[in-house]
């Protein structure tokens, strides 16, 4: 019986989640595959229900559920408890436990020495990312939602980093800040992949920026996924290929 994971979230025909873990799948020679699930809200429990399933093995949760689903599963990992947001969910036998990749990955893509970062976005990916610039050390952190954007002149004049945890820009050529806002000392992560690089990232290298969109952190938040449901070191050379192939030559990876 081929085993499935899947993917569940809403307006998510953009994602490259696919293509890795399915490279990942055939690397190992492992029987599965991974699927997404387009779902709307009133779709959802019954889509976390179906993870008890004996074919399955696991899901990853994206926007705008990764809150959400923390109420749908049976234990959460420690970190989960933390930020109250997850991004993985494993079946042991009929229990279903919630984890979250994002914030390890986050981690791994922040640059160094960050003192003062803003973070767009109050979804499950700005908390991952609150988190992880704490652990590193950030002393102070500001979070704008969307009805705060006008704050951003302000905000950004002092800052160290600017983290993107919005989907603006996802297949598209949006931006949350205009370019007047960038400047050369101040880093930026654009965790959105697609395209790659963003018009965030563009700009903000056209200003001598340090800059670096989503599918680094998109990567590694996959391959600890992968790990989880299967249990082995995930082959991230295969799922880096496979997502280089999706999003083209020039992406952040």
């Amino acid at each position: 019986m081929t085993a499935l994971a899947v993917l569940l979230g809403q307006g998510i025909g953009y994602s490259a989640s696919p293509a890795m873990h399915n490279a990942a799948f055939a690397a190992l020679d492992v029987d599965a595959r991974y699927e997404l699930r387009d779902v709307e809200l009133h779709e959802l429990a019954a889509e976390v229900a179906a993870l008890r399933d004996g074919d399955r093995i696991g899901a990853n949760i994206t926007k705008p559920y990764k809150v959400t689903v923390c109420a749908l599963v049976d234990e959460l990992g420690p970190e989960v408890k933390r930020l109250g947001a997850a991004n993985t969910i494993v079946r042991y036998g009929d229990r279903l436990v919630a984890h979250n990749t994002d914030l390890a990955a986050l981690r791994g893509e922040l640059p160094p020495g960050i003192r003062r970062a803003v973070v767009l976005g109050a979804g499950g990916a700005s908390r991952a990312a609150v988190d992880a610039l704490a652990a590193t050390g950030c002393q102070a952190t500001l979070v704008l939602d969307r009805s705060r954007w006008a704050n951003l002149p302000g905000a950004l004049a002092t800052a160290d980093l600017l983290v993107n945890a919005t989907p603006v820009g996802t297949a598209s050529d949006e931006t949350p800040v205009p370019a007047s806002l960038l400047r050369r000392e101040m880093a930026v992560l654009d965790l959105v992949y697609r395209p790659s690089p963003t018009r965030l990232v563009r700009e903000a290298r056209a200003a001598g920026a340090r800059a670096r969109g989503g599918a680094g952190m998109l990567l590694r938040q996959a391959a600890l996924s992968f790990s989880i449901w299967a249990e082995r070191e995930a082959p991230i050379d295969a799922m880096r290929e496979a997502l280089r192939a999706e999003l083209g030559p020039g992406a952040d990876v």
